[in-house]
């Protein structure tokens, strides 16, 4: 298949769904698909970047300072010479406009001539969906949503995904039927015997390691009120049920991390550690090496967050540290937020059969059977 896949931002490690859209097109290429990556309104790119040099992937990104007609007329262009089988709307309303509100895309949308398939992934929905929502997030949402829907009105998609249960379910509401395709990992397969961040641990640490239980936060760090009386009592219970001592860290980038984890470390009496940004496969290794990971994302959208998904991916079960705020019936066992949790060894300890369901080419392969399936239909 020649595959067309059209993202806001392409800039390496500063737009989450450019990576993804990257990491999805080099499975699409070890599948043997031909890929042309389109990034229609990149604010990280001052002039038009074009890179055709590999034969299986040609790039374009093109920057939101373009004249919006000069950007759409580029797309319709590239649509025509590559002639697609299908094109792929990777969609987040932030990447279009600073609201979300995205009236103008659709408009410039329609006036495009595809005569191909058309798929979109809806990677974020609008606000003012869940319980906790303001007044101000249900108006904003309100637009929001109005203007997604012009979006689908405007491509008539053969398919549509999302990464979550709770978003399908939002998604359906406003008449949109989707498929389910959860985030893939957006760190690669770690090695657990070359560990350069595990080294930064003090000695003590790492020469009475089955004294301890290790836990890792990855990437953004978003703190609640609950936090501190979490770890708490995830620190009781490693005491309690395996007789051991809780020793929490954080690996990768996040505003602020150090104060946050000083505070933390002073509430909660727990040793913290803030260990820095790494490469991609330091970091994967690590999480490897951890007992568990920790996060204080919302287990509902635990689907839609690719560093969940790294620490799965690497073996390493996920305990949630915050409530959430709508109904998840979804269980597994290797994550599951920390109230749930009753029998820790058995928790920590599982098998790490479940790693693959959170690999790139599961998504890809999920991709490819969709893609062929829409087209039978």
């Amino acid at each position: 298949m020649r595959i067309l896949l059209v993202c806001g931002s392409l800039e390496p490690g500063r737009d989450g769904v450019g990576d993804y859209s990257r990491k999805l097109e080099q499975e699409f290429v070890k599948m043997g698909h031909q890929v042309f990556l389109f990034a229609l309104n990149d604010r990280h790119a001052s002039t038009l970047i074009e890179d055709a040099a590999r034969k299986e992937i040609s790039e374009i990104r093109i920057p939101a300072s373009m004249d919006t007609r000069e950007r759409f007329a580029k797309l319709q262009d590239i649509t025509e010479a590559f002639a697609p089988d299908w094109i792929s709307l990777q969609f987040v309303g932030y990447s279009f406009n600073k609201r979300a509100v995205v009236f103008d895309l659709a408009k410039q949308l329609r006036r495009l001539k595809i005569n191909t398939n058309v798929h979109i992934m809806f990677h974020e929905i609008w606000q003012g969906e869940s319980s906790d929502s303001t007044l101000k997030d249900k108006v904003i949402g309100f637009f929001q949503k109005r203007s997604a829907i012009a979006v689908v009105k405007a491509l008539k998609p053969k398919c549509i995904s999302t990464t979550n249960g709770y978003y399908q379910k939002s998604l359906l509401k406003a008449g949109i039927n989707t498929n389910k395709i959860p985030v893939f990992s957006n760190m690669p397969l770690g090695n657990r015997n070359c560990n350069r961040i595990y080294g930064q641990l003090p000695a003590d640490f790492r020469n009475n390691s089955n004294d301890y239980v290790l836990a890792c936060f990855f990437g953004g760090f978003h703190a609640h009120d609950l936090l501190v009386e979490r770890i708490r009592q995830l620190s009781a219970a490693v005491k309690d049920q395996l007789n051991k001592k809780l020793t929490v860290t954080h690996a990768g980038k996040s505003p602020g991390i150090k104060e946050q984890f000083a505070k933390l470390s002073e509430a909660t009496n727990i040793p913290m550690y803030v260990l820095g940004e790494w490469p991609e496969n330091d970091i994967a290794d690590y999480l490897g090496a951890c007992d568990v990971s920790l996060s204080n994302h919302p287990k509902v959208l635990f689907e839609k967050s690719g560093s969940i998904a790294a620490a799965l991916y690497n073996g390493c079960p996920v305990i949630i540290l915050r409530d959430g705020f709508a109904d998840d019936d979804q269980k597994r066992d290797e994550i599951d937020e920390l109230k749930y949790i009753n029998d820790f060894k058995k928790f920590i300890d599982q098998d790490t059969g479940f790693a693959e369901k959170y690999s790139p080419q599961n998504a890809a392969g999920q991709y490819s059977a969709m893609f062929k399936s829409s087209v039978k239909s």
